[in-house]
């Protein structure tokens, strides 16, 4: 549940803060702030917390596997819209510094 709430709160600190999780997941493919392949991820850790969450005491609880596979998909997206934006922009940066020093 906690991998789906981190989804959810990355979404909305990148804008996406109307409609449900399901909606704000489509709504970041369409957009291209995450691929199709990452929103279907999303949607999986999404689907996988709706078990607990809902309380269905026939439904089972999620095993090592799945948590794992929802860790590692939360820290992707973390670092596919954090990390790597900001990589990149300290990388142009240097580059323009660099490039001033040279001319």
């Amino acid at each position: 549940m906690l991998a789906a709430s981190s989804v959810d709160a990355m979404l909305k600190a990148k804008g996406y803060t109307k409609g449900t999780l399901n909606e704000r997941i489509d709504l970041a493919a369409q957009k291209h702030l995450i691929t199709d392949e990452m929103a279907q991820w999303a949607h999986e850790v999404r689907l996988d917390a709706n078990e607990p969450r809902h309380a269905d005491q026939k439904a089972p609880m999620p095993d090592e596997e799945e948590a794992k596979k929802a860790i590692n998909f939360t820290k992707a997206l973390a670092e596919f819209l954090f990390v790597l934006p900001s990589m990149v922009s300290r990388g142009l940066q240097q580059a323009r510094k660099e490039q001033l020093t040279t001319q």
